[in-house]
């Protein structure tokens, strides 16, 4: 037991000594390090708890939106919760494609009835539904790593201040000591600045890697949610694509009317001048009518 309280002493030691210091830097700074502390913790504390609430109302709105029966009929019933991510892509959706088939982006009146007289969504407003899913991911993104950069500034500043606090302390020690002697208890006083800030920066540095970590998880299923909730509207609400059938060539048309033995007229027509040149190149004997081309007779002749 005595062995487990030895490396506390000394620590202790420091900080005694660095209390016992002038107002400024001493204390004011023992003050805004044990700020810094409660601050962290408080932002520890309701990240924590945001994400245990995230993961409870992420899994009811799952359950739920599996239950439904139209694609937008959890949109129609107005569900709103802030610690839902996954709600907040959906609506981000939801309400596009509301206001691409209706108008609005609100659930006004029997929205089941005026979806079905409302039509399909074109390539076009298949686009803008995508982009609304992008934006409702980058929302749900920048809520869920919201407070992991601040424990990072609280850190660092709590480093700064153990920082400052400990070289102002050497320097007044050094310019009003002057035997070696003096200096052990202003150098024990300077140590115990870094190592308050260190206690007071290690819980938000620990957090914040715990968030990391917690975060790139969640974010990879927001990131499979959002790709699934866009295919799942692009099927409900997406024209319907042309079967082979119709989209043939008109080929196939022309051939059934006129026979595979039968040409056209254009083809006839094109055909007789195809060969105008070894025509228009016979001696003048020959009776035979031609239709010629004007230009074209004058070309032959030129060459």
């Amino acid at each position: 037991m005595m062995a487990l309280f030895l490396p506390v002493s000394p620590v202790w030691a420091s900080i005694r000594s660095m209390l016992d210091l002038s107002v400024f830097p001493g204390k004011i700074i023992v003050w805004m390090l044990f700020m810094l502390s409660i601050v962290s913790w408080v932002m520890i504390l309701s990240k924590a708890v945001f994400l245990l609430r995230n993961r409870k109302v992420d899994r009811q709105f799952t359950d739920r939106l599996r239950q439904s029966k139209t694609t937008l009929e959890v949109f129609e019933e107005g569900w709103k919760n802030e610690f839902s991510l996954k709600l907040l892509i959906y609506l981000a959706g939801a309400r596009e494609a509301a206001y691409q088939l209706l108008g609005s982006r609100e659930p006004k009146g029997d929205l089941s009835l005026r979806l079905r007289q409302a039509g399909k969504l074109s390539d076009r407003q298949l686009d803008f539904l995508r982009m609304a899913f992008g934006d409702g991911f980058r929302r749900a993104s920048f809520q869920l790593d919201r407070g992991v950069d601040g424990l990072r500034l609280t850190a660092a500043f709590a480093f700064l201040l153990g920082a400052f606090g400990f070289f102002w302390t050497l320097m007044e020690g050094f310019d009003q000591t002057l035997a070696y002697p003096e200096m052990a208890p202003v150098v024990g006083a300077a140590l115990g600045f870094p190592i308050l800030a260190i206690i007071v920066a290690m819980p938000p540095v620990l957090g914040q890697i715990a968030f990391k970590i917690i975060l790139k998880k969640r974010r990879r299923l927001l990131q499979r949610f959002s790709e699934d909730i866009s295919r799942l509207f692009e099927r409900s609400f997406a024209k319907p694509e042309p079967s082979k059938e119709e989209t043939k060539p008109h080929q196939e048309s022309a051939e059934v009317e006129g026979g595979p033995g039968e040409e056209s007229e254009d083809s006839k027509e094109s055909r007789k001048y195809h060969s105008i040149r070894k025509q228009l190149l016979r001696s003048d004997d020959s009776q035979q009518e031609l239709q010629v081309n004007p230009i074209a007779r004058q070309a032959a002749l030129h060459q």
